[in-house]
């Protein structure tokens, strides 16, 4: 039996499982949801400016990139899509746009898991460690308050939204036919 708790990684994975079912079970859903999109999108902004130069370098070789070349471009464009995808969710929630399609417990989880995943992606290069020179500690501190800030900024003071989400809504309703309110 104890052999089985050696699979550090593994029980790591089930205790996040449980303590999200736990979590998404006494939490309503939408300061739920805004506050994992809130970190997610903190942790992949880090990861954006994290991989930005290997990025950089990768996209400025000439011929093809080689292997790592790809694994950077792979990651800043894993990190930036879901960028993205946090900052349109928080927006259209903030906005008071309908929740139905950002607030649910499947795209929750999904979340959660991307939470581990960027948080292992940001801390696996040694970002604060050894041999990092001290700029880019400051440099990478500082990319990761000016995140936190303005997350913290918009889900607690929860500014109006409206007058922009009106803007943006003819792009992000293109193509659907909602019957009239």
């Amino acid at each position: 039996m104890m052999r089985l708790f050696r699979f550090r990684a593994l029980w790591s994975l089930v205790f996040v499982l449980i303590v999200y079912l736990v979590f998404a079970r006494v939490t309503p859903i939408r300061p739920r949801g805004e506050s994992i999109r809130a970190i997610l999108l903190v942790l992949s902004g880090w990861g954006m400016f994290a991989y930005w130069r290997p990025f950089k370098m990768a996209v400025f070789s000439e011929g093809w990139p080689d292997a790592p070349g790809w694994y950077a471009i792979a990651i800043f464009g894993i990190c930036a899509a879901i960028n993205f995808n946090c900052a349109v969710a928080i927006f259209w929630r903030l906005a008071g746009q309908p929740a139905f399609l950002v607030n649910n417990a499947v795209y929750d989880f999904w979340i959660v898991l991307a939470i581990v995943v960027f948080a292992i992606l940001v801390s696996v290069p040694n970002l604060f460690g050894k041999g990092v020179p001290p700029i880019d500690k400051i440099q990478l501190g500082s990319a990761w308050m000016v995140m936190f800030l303005l997350v913290s900024y918009l889900v607690l003071v929860r500014p109006n939204l409206d007058p922009l989400a009106d803007v943006v809504r003819p792009w992000l309703d293109n193509g659907y036919n909602y019957e009239p309110e």
